[in-house]
């Protein structure tokens, strides 16, 4: 089960909720992580501007420029023993979603949906700074992921 706080701190239209929990549901099933044993993942997605992502770029990864999604894992230990995986926060710029979007030749909705489980693998521990072998890994899982988003 997906427990989603979602907000859309931008005046831009962008997809509702239901949008992200789609996405995130399929990643979790490819994941494995949605069987009847496995705990209530709890996540937010927020869909920021400009400033906010550079603000939080600037103060959290020391890069004083705007990217396109942010995340920021909480320690999932503590929560475990109570059937709850509180994975963290997942911040996506909406224009630099959309401008990426345009540059790329796709829709906005398969860029959103492309960060979305891009910010849900790093939450997992999924890293792509590390290694090109990492990156690689991270990269197929991604393409896999998005590929049976229905």
């Amino acid at each position: 089960m997906i427990d989603l706080t979602f907000k859309n701190h931008t005046s831009q239209k962008a997809p509702n909720e239901s949008f992200f929990i789609k996405i995130l549901k399929s990643a979790a099933k490819t994941l494995k992580l949605d069987g009847s044993r496995e705990p209530k993942i709890e996540i937010s997605v927020n869909l920021v501007g400009e400033t906010k992502i550079k603000n939080l770029n600037k103060k959290y990864r020391n890069k004083n420029a705007a990217t396109d999604v942010l995340s920021f894992p909480l320690s999932t230990d503590t929560f475990k023993k109570y059937g709850i995986l509180p994975l963290g926060d997942i911040f996506i710029c909406l224009p630099v979603a959309k401008k990426e979007a345009e540059k790329e030749n796709i829709s906005v909705e398969k860029k959103l949906a492309w960060l979305t489980v891009h910010g849900f693998l790093h939450l997992l521990g999924y890293d792509h700074e590390g290694s090109a072998a990492e990156s690689e890994k991270k990269q197929r899982l991604e393409e896999k992921i998005v590929e049976q988003i229905k």
